[in-house]
């Protein structure tokens, strides 16, 4: 459906626009579907793919590029969250676009304590647990079984794969691999990339990957 159209269609609803048509959108989307919270909303998808315009995701439709919907859903009042799995380029869409309205979008069956402090424009998927006292900053992705800790913070556009425990701190873009766990208080430094199954039981540097039990950097990378 192009651009103008889907907006004229849905100009009295409230309107959501996920950004990313990848794997990540596909689990937001889904997400969406599910959560009584924007049952009574409009749901589009934002993509720079050209190819994959007109097409859906779970039914949703794909309008337009990201420029070119960010533009349009900010005159309209329309709410975004960045479904974009690499960190990196999540940062750099929300550093152009800081101006939009962005929210959570968090799964039924996560468990968020309500006195987690939770920024804006973050995903949480199913089973994840975050206790009291935890803190969640912006456009943060946090994938499903991941435990996050009374002592964890998440640090604006970090990511946590399946399977994570996080008892200390990941810095801003850091990544944690699938099943890797953060004992309490230990830190990982920004842009860091933790391996698979990895336990970080000392500080690690920023601009590093770090694998192994327990995780030692084994190569450094420009930031």
């Amino acid at each position: 459906m192009p651009i103008n159209k889907w907006f004229n269609l849905n100009k009295n609803r409230q309107k959501i626009i996920i950004v990313g048509a990848g794997s990540l959108g596909l689990m937001t989307a889904d997400i969406v579907k599910v959560n009584e919270a924007f049952s009574n909303m409009s749901v589009a998808v934002a993509d720079d793919n050209i190819q994959r315009h007109g097409d859906t995701v779970l039914d949703f439709p794909i309008i337009g590029s990201i420029d070119e919907v960010a533009e349009l859903g900010k005159r309209e009042e329309s709410k975004f969250v960045l479904a974009i799995a690499n960190n990196k380029v999540r940062k750099r869409i929300a550093q152009n676009h800081f101006d939009l309205d962005y929210i959570n979008v968090i799964h039924p069956r996560a468990s968020v304590s309500k006195f987690t402090s939770i920024g804006k424009g973050n995903i949480i998927l199913p089973n994840v647990s975050i206790d009291p006292d935890a803190v969640i900053e912006d456009h943060v992705i946090v994938n499903k079984n991941a435990s996050i800790g009374h002592n964890g913070v998440l640090r604006s556009f970090s990511q946590v794969c399946p399977g994570v425990s996080l008892g200390g701190t990941i810095c801003e873009g850091a990544f944690l691999g699938l099943n890797a766990t953060v004992l309490p208080y230990k830190k990982v430094g920004e842009n860091t990339i933790v391996g698979a199954g990895s336990v970080v039981i000392k500080d690690l540097p920023a601009n590093c990957t770090a694998v192994g039990s327990p995780a030692f950097p084994i190569k450094y990378h420009k930031e």
